[in-house]
């Protein structure tokens, strides 16, 4: 029983410093989101780059053993073009999934648009809250295809947020748990 207390003590400084790194980078996310988004793609495109360097490397060392050769040399081009990609045209990559997201939800209002019109046209009277939630969902699939860069800065605040709150959750119940833990001695 000695050594599972031992064991939890260790776990809970651990989980004291990770609580804590949890709370500076979620505060990093919140204030910097933009430049934290930009670091994160660049080490992105930085890691493809690594990787088509290590898939070179295997081709070379395996070329014309196995058919496996070929996977690496195509491997090795792939990080390589969409590693520079995402170095060059960094702002242009963490604005791309967003818009996608955004093509889709614009496409789905629009077809929920036509539905509540149908539903007009049938007479039914939940056709007016079918408009209103069509018109909404156009709207938010239109501000993320045009604000794309914004809308991906809020989600980074959000997970910072997120991470905060985890990291400051888990000190509050750490310091009740010592606590606890003092006055059962």
């Amino acid at each position: 029983m000695g050594n599972l207390k031992f064991r939890f003590e260790k776990f809970s400084k651990n989980n004291t410093l990770l609580s804590i790194l949890m709370v500076v980078l979620g505060l990093v996310l919140i204030i910097w989101p933009g430049k934290t988004l930009t670091l994160a793609t660049r080490i992105l495109g930085i890691a493809l780059l690594v990787g088509a360097a290590v898939s070179g490397f295997s081709w070379y060392r395996e070329r014309g053993k196995s058919g496996e050769s070929f996977t690496s040399l195509a491997t090795a081009i792939l990080c390589l073009v969409v590693g520079l990609i995402v170095l060059i045209a960094t702002k242009g990559v963490i604005s791309l999934l967003p818009k996608l997201i955004g093509a889709f939800v614009l496409v789905n209002g629009v077809i929920n648009l036509a539905q509540a019109l149908e539903l007009r046209n049938a007479g039914q009277s939940s056709w007016t809250s079918s408009l209103v939630m069509a018109i909404l969902t156009i709207l938010l699939g239109a501000f993320l295809v045009f604000f794309s860069f914004s809308a991906m800065q809020v989600a980074v605040m959000v997970i910072g947020g997120v991470f905060v709150y985890n990291g400051v959750s888990n000190l509050w119940i750490e310091s009740r748990y010592k606590k606890t833990d003092n006055t059962n001695k």
